[in-house]
Formats: C-alpha cells, structure tokens, sequence
C-alpha cells in the first residue's frame, strides 16, 4: 500500500502561545467527532486534552506576573482592532442592504467562537488571534464579506499589531523569560501529546479510514501546513519522523 503521512510540522520549534493554539484549534476539530474516531484516537485525544489544559493553565500562572507598560499598551491597541471589528460586523447584521447584511452574517459566524478571546491573557490571546488569522486567510468567502464591511484593513492591522506584540514579548529579558518558566516546564508534554494523536489519526487513515477520519486528516493537515511557516527555529540537521510530528 502507499502510505501517506501528515505535512512535517516541528511542534518543539513553534513558540508556547504557537503551540497552545495549534493543540486548541486540533481539540476543537476533534472533540465533536469522537463517537467515530475510535478507541485509540480518543484515548490519545484525552491525553492531549490534559497536557493543553496543564499548559494553559501554566501560561495563566506566567502570566500572573506584572507585565511591562509596553506589552499592556500593545495589548490594548491589539484589543481595539478586535473590539472593531466585532462591532462593524455586529452593526451590518441589522442593514437593509442585502449584501452587507450577508457578508455580515458570514464574519459574524466566524467570529462567535472568538468572542471574549481580548479577556483572554496576553501571551495565550496571541496564539488565538494567530489562529483566528489563519482560519481568515485562508478562506476567501471571508475576505470577500471583510472587503464588503470594509474591514478587511482591520483584519490586516490586527494581523501587523498581533506579531508585534510577540515580537515585543519574545524579546524581552531575562526576568521576563523566567516568567515563562511555568508553562515552559509543561511544554514538551503538549508536544509528546500533539505527536501521540496525530501518531494515531495518521496510522487510523491509512489502515482503518473512514469518513470522518479522512476528513479529520486533511483539515489537521491543513493546519500543519500553516503553523509549519510559525516555526521560531529551523534545525539545521534532517528531522526524523518523531520530531517532525
């Protein structure tokens, strides 16, 4: 038989708001189709599910620690630009103008399961917003409804003020960095976690697929493809198959 792998992603090299968001936006895929995926894909996404909420929550605990005025004011230009942009699209919801009122109807499906994401803490509010972005780019029906609000600047600004804050946060000194030890210390779990249930949805597609596990295969893969351009660090030597998961 032709055995076909996932897209190389290296998930040890993708920052820890990289990683949370990958895991979350992975969870949220899989979650509603367990009854179909089986017992070692399930059990596998139940290990991955622990290692994300212990990530998390140690990003909380990183994040308990006073944050610089720099990052706070980034951080509130960053919530603005989402505060827009649920507000333009909320108002257009009412239009009698049938194709703004549609195109709202379109971001405003979008954007549900991103509500609350500005109260969200800083470092993990930026991994969501970078796979609120993603999910944006890369669908065309959503740029086209943006383009009809007028709004699509907005997308592009809160795309621009999202690296720049974590730019601004990687950057920071040592004490900073010692903040992230928390989260840094649940880190290699998640991505033993990620690699496990991928192991699995992988090994499910190819020697026991079906429809939902196909379908689940290629948006998972879609979305390796695109946080593979997230990497902060390309390893000179050739990965092998573990690392590259």
């Amino acid at each position: 038989m032709n055995y076909v792998p996932f897209s190389s992603v290296y998930v040890n090299h993708l920052t820890i708001s990289g990683l949370f968001s990958l895991n979350k936006s992975t969870i949220e895929l899989a979650k509603p189709l367990v009854p179909n995926l089986g017992s070692i894909p399930t059990a596998t996404l139940d290990q991955l599910e622990l290692a994300q909420q212990n990530l998390g929550a140690g990003m909380n605990q990183a994040q308990k620690s006073a944050l610089s005025d720099g990052v706070k004011a980034l951080d509130k230009e960053r919530d603005a630009i989402i505060a827009e942009i649920f507000r333009v699209t909320g108002s257009y919801l009412r239009s009698s103008n049938e194709a703004k009122k549609s195109a709202a109807s379109t971001l405003h499906l979008f954007l549900v399961p991103y509500k609350g994401v500005a109260s969200q803490p800083v470092n993990i509010e930026t991994g969501t917003v970078t796979d609120m972005v993603l999910k944006y780019r890369a669908r065309p029906d959503l740029q086209a409804a943006a383009q009809t609000l007028g709004i699509d600047n907005l997308f592009d600004g809160l795309d621009s003020k999202n690296m720049e804050l974590n730019s601004f946060y990687s950057n920071r000194t040592t004490e900073y960095a010692e903040r992230d030890e928390a989260a840094s210390s649940f880190k290699p779990a998640a991505v033993a976690a990620y690699i496990q249930f991928c192991t699995s949805i992988e090994q499910a597609f190819n020697f026991a697929p079906n429809e939902t596990i196909t379908a689940l295969f290629n948006i998972m893969d879609e979305y390796r493809k695109k946080y593979h351009a997230l990497e902060t660090v390309k390893s000179a030597a050739p990965a092998t198959t573990e690392t590259a998961k």
